[in-house]
């Protein structure tokens, strides 16, 4: 913990090797996960539900053509883990090759998410934080990379508030059938999978349960300090941390992807003229 509090970034250069180099582990995380177009080539089914974006990519027709040719795939895929690497090692086109990343790596989720029939809301985080380095200009940058910091922030206090508008701080039991919601496939085909282990062992004891979801509302309602000052920023960014940690291990839910947004917590802590 101490070393995470300790994390120093200097300048927007040292910046942008943080978060694209993070970006970089992501994707490899993705492709160990399978999740790459050349894995979902020829995928016959689609699903985009409600939202307006996938109907209109779907509209335009470029999510059937590239699911449908091979090459397409290659070429998006290759493009996704290259302009990163260009963005990590070159100061002077940055702006250029994330500007690029964002298209390549548009055009690759909404593909892979309309085939696999399963939205990411997560990832419009990911967008956020490469937005700011599209930008050349240092007001520019500095402007977004404020957005960014407040996005996540907004991100964290609405999921705490909807947490206990919902009434689930108060039932214990209400959490458990979540559990039970979550595992119920790792019960009978991986009962020895460590997410399914945990959540049995919390499920057997509701008041643990109820424990452990109180320790991931207050990870994300101490958020709320964060829109009145950035004073303690490289703490938000521990609890950050440590909701994602909590989500994936005890709800199967990947939140890593929100944590590339929280280094503009780091930021911004090493930037002394910007504190309120």
């Amino acid at each position: 913990m101490k070393s995470l509090l300790n994390f120093h970034i200097s300048n927007r250069d040292s910046f942008a090797r943080v978060v694209f180099g993070y970006f970089l582990i992501l994707l490899l995380y993705r492709f160990h996960s399978s999740t790459f177009l050349v894995y979902a080539y020829g995928q016959p089914m689609k699903g985009p539900e409600l939202d307006y974006t996938f109907w209109l990519s779907l509209c335009s027709g470029f999510p059937q053509y590239i699911i449908q040719h091979y090459w397409a795939c290659m070429i998006i895929d290759f493009a996704v883990v290259f302009f990163p690497i260009a963005c990590l090692v070159s100061g002077k086109y940055r702006y250029l090759f994330c500007r690029l990343l964002i298209i390549f790596f548009f055009i690759q989720r909404i593909t892979i998410e309309t085939y696999a029939c399963a939205h990411s809301k997560s990832m419009s985080a990911v967008f956020i934080a490469l937005l700011p380095f599209c930008m050349k200009k240092e007001r520019d940058f500095d402007l977004l990379m404020e957005f960014a910091r407040y996005f996540l922030v907004f991100i964290m206090v609405s999921s705490a508030y909807h947490k206990f508008s919902n009434g689930l701080l108060f039932s214990p039991q209400n959490f458990v059938s979540v559990l039970i919601s979550q595992h119920s496939d790792l019960a009978t085909l991986n009962p020895q999978h460590i997410c399914y282990r945990i959540a049995s062992h919390l499920i057997t004891h509701p008041n643990l349960a109820a424990l452990s979801y109180l320790m991931l509302f207050f990870s994300q309602a101490v958020f709320i300090i964060g829109f009145f000052t950035r004073r303690i920023d490289r703490i938000l960014f521990l609890f950050l941390v440590i909701f994602a940690v909590i989500t994936y291990f005890i709800m199967r839910i990947y939140n890593l992807d929100i944590t590339i947004l929280g280094l503009t917590l780091i930021y911004f802590s090493n930037n002394k003229k910007t504190e309120v």
